[in-house]
């Protein structure tokens, strides 16, 4: 009878799992945009010995937490054998998992699982507590029903599982002294009991353990838990591509029957994507970490991937599934999804590898082409458009240093092959326009003839590379500037670039190989650190400072550029460099980056927060590798009234190698005519809205007094 009854549950059980499973990939894969990740197999294989099994990222930083997540996990590797045998147990009486290996291999095991289901039960503990006692940080921890169900069910299965042995050792069919906790249970409850009354228990418990179990795994699809089964494909299928790279629209395989661009409704989404809202535990690492929630902002990313799962759940087998929009009111705000610095370090300390930046910045696009942005920034795009830098000036007039400083122009008396140099110095906007990037560039230029390099600028040839565009929302723009950058750059066969802002860096390396450039690009950082391993800079003036390094997001998390600038720093006798708490991978974000710098920002503002540690930690100098850290940490500085504290890196080496530097300001005498030149029509196609609604004036009218100069 009793092997009757357990095949009807079993089949009964692994059928509705099976019909959950299948609604779900359903689900999963009614997402449509494509995501691509079959490759590199052997990393992939690697992510999961290092961050399913080895745990690593769980471990980091959040100890507490993560000892119990450890113990927990390898605790239902294990236990999930034990269950196993159980079950089998129901078919084949006195089957034993390890006892085909022979000697003491069962003993051993039976060992282990009961050591290991009083850690699962102490990590039970550390999690109730976790919740409850211990400070977890601002809204880390979701306490739900759910939370109650799950934690009670693997107690449950706990607890059934130890009243199993311990019922057994008391009818004597089980060996007590390999089972230690099973023992104690043993003696403390079933010491006086008659065979009858042992092997009651012993059903009793077995056949609640095995309902348990059962009911536990049906349970899992419908619970914040998923992830059990999700996270192993889930962190094997994460994203292996640059961090600061997003995905490329097609513009020139445009379906006739497309709506918008993006990721507006439920189908624009991957089914990576879908995998990625059933495989977040809630945790809240990413929204702990989170630059806009840590300023008071709406924008919780850990929310914007629940939202999604919710609205799967809300709307599975609903019209509203295919016909209602994301990025609403009543789903993710343009609050929410214009807050984002675009600064990855959501992605950084997710342990399961959940993209969600990615899935901001995809309806941040949708919002943008469909006309939804307001405020400075549309007024950045126009100029980007018309003028191919963000403040509006006259691309000839572009980095005015290089004459002064007797920097040869490609295509201005430079020649016409950069064939001719050993490197193109890739200005950037700042480079070319903002007084105080143009005294950083003047610099570098400086540094490198020094060094014997031999280089030249593109000058006027240069244009935006289109960050600002493309993280702000507007692909076709980015598109239209990337183009004809590489245009100019295979013009003048350029092979090598150095670039001095990380922004323009990122772009560059690794997102314009997608529209067929293959320069080879080096941050400025990394080639000076370079040039000091070569001995071909030598500072050797002291400088006798305290200082501090700031990690840019696009040069740090990004692109793993975070030895380099350290070098640099470490090679200047005399400088002793302090390492500020939130630092490397965990650094944290200026503000500036996502085009935040182009936009309003309420307060307080994320560049406070950071400069605030800065201050904290009482260093007397800050080192930026980033013309956008720079600025907004000098606003930081003009806000708090702090004059003190010095904000530069390459006047450091520069004034230990003994060169005098550049007086601020000294190219800064710009003054132009502005034009007013529409923004080009730059893809054409058959949809039902217009896209590209940059014409109208903004509701509101000055430039961010952060920015570095008016336009």
């Amino acid at each position: 009878m009793k092997p009757i009854v357990l095949s009807l549950l079993v089949v009964f059980a692994i059928a509705f799992f099976l019909r959950n499973v299948f609604g779900f990939l359903k689900i999963m894969f009614s997402a449509k945009r494509p995501s691509f990740r079959a490759d590199r197999i052997l990393d992939r294989v690697k992510g999961l010995i290092v961050y399913v099994f080895g745990q690593k990222r769980i471990l980091k930083n959040y100890t507490w937490a993560g000892i119990e997540h450890f113990m927990l996990f390898w605790g239902f590797m294990i236990i999930t054998i034990g269950s196993l045998e159980l079950v089998v147990l129901g078919f084949v009486p006195g089957f034993e998992a390890f006892g085909f290996l022979g000697g003491d291999a069962q003993d051993m095991f039976l060992l282990t699982l009961d050591v290991v289901q009083s850690l699962v039960i102490v990590a039970l503990i550390m999690g109730v507590l976790n919740r409850t006692v211990i400070p977890s940080g601002k809204r880390r921890e979701v306490n739900s029903i759910d939370a109650v169900v799950i934690l009670g069910m693997i107690f449950g299965l706990m607890v059934t599982d130890f009243g199993f042995r311990a019922s057994k050792i008391a009818l004597g069919t089980e060996p007590s002294s390999w089972l230690p906790v099973s023992s104690m249970w043993a003696s403390f409850f079933l010491s006086n009991v008659n065979v009858a009354t042992a092997a009651f228990s012993t059903e009793f418990f077995y056949w609640i353990h095995v309902c348990l179990l059962f009911a536990f795994l049906n349970y899992l699809p419908y619970s914040k838990h998923s992830h059990v089964l999700t996270v192993i494909p889930n962190v094997f299928f994460q994203n292996l591509e640059p961090r600061g790279k997003m995905s490329k629209i097609d513009f020139e395989d445009v379906p006739d029957d497309i709506e918008h661009f993006g990721t507006g409704k439920f189908e624009d989404f991957s089914w990576k994507d879908v995998l990625d809202a059933y495989t977040c535990t809630e945790c809240g690492r990413c929204t702990d970490n989170c630059p806009a929630w840590g300023t008071e902002k709406p924008l919780s990313p850990r929310d914007i991937v629940i939202k999604l799962r919710h609205f799967v759940t809300e709307n599975s087998g609903k019209e509203e599934m295919n016909t209602e929009y994301l990025p609403s009111e009543g789903w993710v705000t343009d609050e929410e999804l214009y807050a984002c610095t675009t600064c990855s370090a959501c992605v950084e300390v997710c342990p399961l590898f959940i993209d969600q930046m990615g899935k901001i910045v995809e309806m941040r696009r949708f919002l943008t082409m469909e006309g939804k942005m307001t405020g400075t920034a549309v007024r950045t795009l126009q100029k980007l458009g018309s003028h191919g830098n963000p403040w509006g000036f006259e691309p000839g007039d572009r980095a005015p240093w290089t004459k002064e400083e007797e920097v040869p122009v490609l295509g201005n008396g430079g020649g016409n092959t950069a064939e001719d140099y050993e490197v193109v110095f890739w200005t950037g906007c700042f480079g070319a326009f903002d007084p105080r990037g143009q005294e950083v560039a003047a610099t570098i230029s400086r540094i490198l003839k020094e060094a014997g390099v031999k280089f030249a600028v593109m000058g006027p040839e240069e244009t935006c590379t289109g960050d600002p565009a493309r993280r702000l929302g507007e692909e076709a723009l980015f598109q239209e500037l990337a183009m004809t950058n590489i245009e100019t750059m295979n013009r003048f066969s350029v092979k090598k670039i150095i670039a001095n802002c990380p922004h323009c860096f990122n772009s560059i390396k690794n997102e314009y190989p997608d529209f067929g450039s293959d320069v080879e690009v080096l941050s400025h950082t990394e080639f000076l650190a370079s040039l000091v391993k070569e001995g071909k800079l030598n500072p050797k003036k002291s400088i006798d400072e305290e200082i501090t390094y700031h990690d840019p997001c696009y040069l740090g998390r990004h692109n793993r550029v975070f030895d380099e600038p350290r070098e640099i720093l470490a090679s200047i006798p005399g400088l002793e460099v302090k390492e500020l708490e939130r630092s490397r991978e965990t650094s944290f974000c200026c503000g500036a980056g996502g085009g935040k710098i182009w936009m309003e920002e309420e307060a307080p503002r994320v560049n406070w927060n950071r400069f605030e540690e800065i201050e904290e930690s009482g260093v007397e100098t800050v080192a930026a590798a980033c013309p956008f850290c720079n600025v907004m940490f000098e606003d930081a500085a003009k806000y708090v009234g702090n004059d003190k504290i010095k904000i530069k890196l390459i006047n450091l080496i520069s004034k230990s190698s003994g060169h005098s530097g550049i007086a601020g300001g000294q190219y800064s005498d710009l003054s132009f005519e502005r034009k007013k030149i529409p923004l080009k029509k730059i893809v054409e196609m058959q949809i039902k809205k217009t896209c590209l609604l940059y014409t109208s004036p903004s509701p509101r009218d000055g430039l961010l007094s952060r920015m570095p100069s008016s336009a």
